[in-house]
């Protein structure tokens, strides 16, 4: 039970008090940051807050910060050393708010009114005002479902008279919004006053005329003519918005890559393994598939977020899926290579069978011909594989790979490797591995480039939308010839009727390719949107039943909802369009419920037995950091079995750390005692 209430929402004051207090402007920012944000470094706050003095200045500033307000309440809201957090006998109705949201309490949602922090203001410290604005514009376009929400509820009950407040508080939100013009002339029209709707087209007519320069859209036009002829219907289920065509998802052509494909062809030539390098969405994935394919048979590893703390997961995963499809491979394994498999997939092991840890090199170069064997295998006949997004692959399964490469290059009997990977982001041990091959004369490195003009002209052609190629100057300066973002902003301008009408005023500034996903998540309907923000946290373990054990709902209702985001090409199957658009997902969470969401996960996931490095991220992203030292040492134990002695390092110290936060100093220094020396 909450002692304190922290209220952000219209000003900034704490009641718990014999009467309010009224919060100075920089106690308003920590709290609220805290409520929001979670746990947060002390200097990180302490930098945002004092960006002109110096490190030390900040500091001191915090600290008498932090005792002022304990001397003025009488008690400590603001825990912890190092790294601070709001204490949990505090309630905060920003918090409320993004609560009620996302549990259906839209009406309780919206009776949380405010900015955030009011009218405090904050240009003297430029890094918070700009995560201040991206608060509130995520409270708003809370508050923008919740009223949608309630809308459409009460028209479909018939209860037009609160339909209508709703969609009057919607377009108060919204005011640029034609849909929200077309909700409200269509609720006018249905409650009998078809006046009002028609005087509401007006109002749209002028708004689009004075800001975009633009005339109404034509779904709009057709409202119009069906309230002058009496046609409008009312709403009778909540359906997803409009398909967007395959085209502006897989372009039906590959342009501008004339230059790097006969790269390929040169690297292809001499066996070398090829590393295609870009910035996120320019389309390494599209090159490496369309010249894999023009090669013969090929399949893909795909590297996933999350991956990257698990060791073997990439491996893993990718091998039980080629069991499967070749289950003949698993059968034929000689027995040796099954026990040493057995390690990393224990569906692999006999009954009561033990094994032993990696005692010395030779152990570990058996245990390595043993799993390059077996990606040989797997592979047979291939001409090629595909790593994607290799910056995601954890190192254990980077070092199989680059075994197995180096074992069976030579010989010809292994596939052509085609890596991709975005630029700059490639791991310190990937970076190693590519490198170390590069130098032997087995890998070639190549960088690709944004589209130049004439290929973002011929892309647009491809694509047969109407109006899209009289806007290819437009997009080519806005995109910067990246074929995402080129993508991304189509499908923003045929959502929002902007397409045909040519190329508008009002975008987010060129790159934010981000905002645009954001503001088409924000058209999901609410169920949609939960069960893809459990898929962004989620990751690799993510499937319907355990979204349904996370938010408590059977998977059989979400057949509409998954619907719902394979057409506005959020997913495709239980996988992101791209790792672009799982970003932005994550990112549309509001912070304490993403710290529920993953204490759910980590719960649920327990249950299944999931690797211990998954159970304790799921329990740190979870602000239950002490429930997260039993798995790190399990993690820590399974590297010291497979002679990962960084890796086991690793766990073992974050395990102590977490331990000596928590004041268990003497446990910390046994677990301490326990770290291998790396590099012997």
């Amino acid at each position: 039970m909450a002692d304190w209430r922290l209220e952000v929402l219209g000003g900034a004051r704490l009641l718990g008090l014999a009467e309010p207090l009224e919060l100075q402007r920089r106690v308003a920012a920590v709290l609220a940051w805290l409520a929001l944000e979670g746990p947060t470094p002390k200097y990180k706050l302490a930098g945002l807050l004092w960006p002109g003095s110096g490190e030390d200045t900040a500091r001191n500033n915090m600290r008498q910060l932090l005792r002022r307000l304990r001397v003025a309440i009488g008690a400590d809201l603001v825990l912890g050393g190092d790294v601070v957090s709001l204490s949990e006998r505090v309630a905060t109705d920003a918090v409320e708010l993004e609560a009620h949201v996302f549990a259906g309490r839209h009406a309780q949602a919206l009776a949380l009114a405010g900015s955030l922090l009011g009218t405090l203001d904050f240009d003297d410290c430029p890094e918070f005002e700009a995560w201040l604005l991206r608060a509130r514009m995520q409270l708003e376009a809370l508050r923008r479902r919740a009223a949608s929400a309630e809308a459409d509820a009460h028209e479909q009950r018939g209860d037009l008279a609160r339909a209508l407040q709703f969609a009057e508080r919607l377009l108060g939100l919204d005011p640029l919004s034609e849909e929200a013009y077309r909700r409200l002339m269509r609720l006018h029209y249905l409650a009998g006053d078809r006046m009002a709707s028609l005087g509401l087209f007006e109002r749209c007519r002028k708004m689009l005329r004075e800001e975009y320069d633009a005339a109404p859209h034509p779904d709009t036009l057709a409202l119009v003519r069906d309230v002058e002829r009496g046609l409008v219907r009312p709403l009778v289920a909540d359906k997803p918005g409009r398909s967007l065509p395959l085209s502006v998802l897989r372009p039906p052509v590959l342009v501008g890559r004339a230059r790097e494909w006969e790269q390929m062809e040169e690297a292809w030539r001499s066996r070398r393994l090829m590393l295609l390098l870009a910035e996120p969405g320019v389309g390494k994935t599209r090159l490496a598939l369309d010249f894999a394919a023009s090669k013969g048979r090929y399949t893909v590893f795909s590297a996933r977020p999350g991956d990257t703390g698990v060791p073997y997961s990439l491996f893993v995963r990718n091998v039980r899926r080629m069991f499967a499809e070749q289950p003949a491979v698993r059968r034929g394994l000689e027995p040796w290579i099954r026990r040493e498999l057995a390690r990393i997939l224990p569906e692999c092991a006999e009954p009561g069978e033990d094994f032993l840890p990696l005692r010395d090199e030779g152990d570990r170069v058996r245990y390595l011909d043993a799993l390059s064997e077996v990606f040989r295998r797997c592979t047979e006949g291939l001409a090629s594989f595909v790593t994607d997004d290799l910056q995601f692959a954890d190192a254990a399964s980077l070092e199989v790979g680059a075994y197995a490469h180096a074992r069976f290059h030579e010989t010809g009997d292994f596939p052509v490797i085609i890596d991709c990977c975005r630029l700059g982001e490639l791991t310190p041990e990937a970076s190693t591995i590519t490198k170390r091959l590069e130098q032997a004369g087995l890998a070639t490195y190549m960088y690709l480039e944004p589209l130049p003009p004439e290929s973002v002209g011929e892309l647009l052609g491809s694509l047969a939308l109407p109006g899209a190629t009289a806007l290819a100057g437009e997009l080519t300066r806005y995109t910067g010839g990246n074929p995402l973002f080129i993508t991304e902003t189509l499908k923003h301008l045929m959502e929002s009727g902007s397409l045909e009408r040519g190329w508008p005023e009002r975008l987010p500034p060129p790159g934010r390719v981000r905002q645009l996903i954001q503001q088409r998540l924000e058209r999901l309907s609410s169920l949609a949107l939960q069960l893809a923000q459990v898929a962004a946290l989620a990751l690799t373990e993510f499937n319907l039943e355990l979204a349904g054990e996370v938010l408590e709902v059977s998977p059989l209702s979400f057949a509409e909802p998954l619907r719902e985001l394979e057409a506005a090409q959020i997913l495709r199957g239980e996988r992101f369009t791209h790792d672009l658009v799982l970003e932005a997902v994550r990112g549309s969470i509001p912070a304490a419920l993403k710290a529920l969401l993953h204490r759910r996960l980590a719960q649920q996931l327990e249950r299944r037995q999931s690797a211990p490095a998954t159970l304790a991220q799921h329990w740190l992203e979870g602000g239950e950091s002490r429930r997260a030292v039993p798995f790190l040492l399990s993690a820590a134990r399974m590297d010291e079995a497979h002679l990962r002695r960084a890796e086991a390092a690793t766990n073992y110290a974050r395990a102590a750390s977490l331990l000596e936060t928590a004041g268990e100093r003497e446990e910390a220094a046994r677990v301490r005692a326990r770290i291998p020396p790396v590099g012997c």
